[in-house]
């Protein structure tokens, strides 16, 4: 009796780690910012007690809801193109016929081990008036573009993310991809299956399950990206609704109303749990 016990609690031993760090670092700050988000603090005054006050304000607060939809715009856009990117990248390295796989699976995947913020300063350089390498090239036929004017800034953006975290997409795609037995290739091919017609009906059908959580992830992040615009904001003008971290952050740190952005922080976790719902509903994801 005392085996058959202690066989049924093995598996919450092995996952006690994950929930201990789960709890510490997700849960109770969760917790403890919907408690913040219950008060509020007039100057140096005592925070008093206001209930779903701040809650209110928050669905009235045209800004906050600005930069939600220019990060659902930002996805459909960014993620699109970036999801192509990488399951074309995840299609090549796949490809034993291709050569040097290896190194284009180490090239695709390095921009994702640079830290963002890194990448961030990195991309700002190459953006710049004074030091781009891109406005020589482009002077060479007359064009002087500003990738950090008003215009310009959202695609710029874009790009940066899409360098990131192609190659991080690349690998969960390409990690779906070497799951399907290679005996299927070769009754396609026993077939008449050329090599399209395998990539069309054998490889992207069978890592559907692989693409729903690629896209899953980059919704998610599309409404966490801070680190990008937050340093480009230190070389030119990025409005604090430009996503919804931004407007948070400058909330609490420039505005001091900590507790108005703890309500904005729980109703963002809620839109994107949402959205990540919403898609994996749509994409006709059901647990068996």
């Amino acid at each position: 009796m005392k085996k058959i016990k202690f066989q049924k609690s093995l598996p919450f031993v092995f996952l006690s780690p994950f929930l201990i760090l789960f709890g510490l670092f997700y849960i109770a700050p969760l917790v403890y910012g919907f408690y913040l988000s219950l008060f509020h603090r007039y100057g140096l005054r005592p925070a008093t007690f206001v209930g779903l006050k701040n809650y209110v304000q928050v669905f009235n607060d045209a800004n906050f809801w600005f930069s939600i939809l220019n990060m659902t715009k930002f996805f459909l856009i960014q993620g699109s193109i970036m999801i192509g990117l990488a399951l074309i990248f995840a299609l090549y390295i796949d490809n034993e016929k291709n050569h040097f796989r290896g190194l284009f699976r180490m090239i695709y995947y390095i921009p994702f081990a640079i830290p963002t913020a890194i990448s961030g300063i990195l991309w700002g350089f190459m953006y710049s008036k004074s030091l781009s390498p891109f406005q020589s090239i482009f002077g060479l036929v007359g064009l002087h573009p500003n990738f950090l004017s008003s215009g310009s800034l959202f695609w710029s953006i874009i790009n940066i993310v899409t360098w990131e975290w192609a190659g991080y997409n690349m690998i969960i795609l390409y990690s779906g991809l070497q799951s399907i037995p290679r005996e299927l290739y070769e009754a396609a091919h026993i077939d008449g299956a050329k090599s399209f017609d395998i990539i069309k009906y054998v490889k992207i059908p069978l890592i559907v399950p692989s693409l729903i959580l690629s896209i899953v992830f980059t919704v998610i992040g599309t409404f966490q990206i801070f680190n990008e615009p937050y340093v480009l904001g230190s070389m030119t003008f990025i409005p604090p609704s430009f996503t919804p971290n931004l407007y948070i952050y400058t909330t609490a740190f420039s505005y001091g109303n900590f507790n108005y952005a703890a309500a904005l922080a729980i109703i963002l976790a809620l839109v994107t749990f949402a959205g990540s719902m919403v898609f994996m509903r749509f994409a006709g994801f059901k647990e068996e």
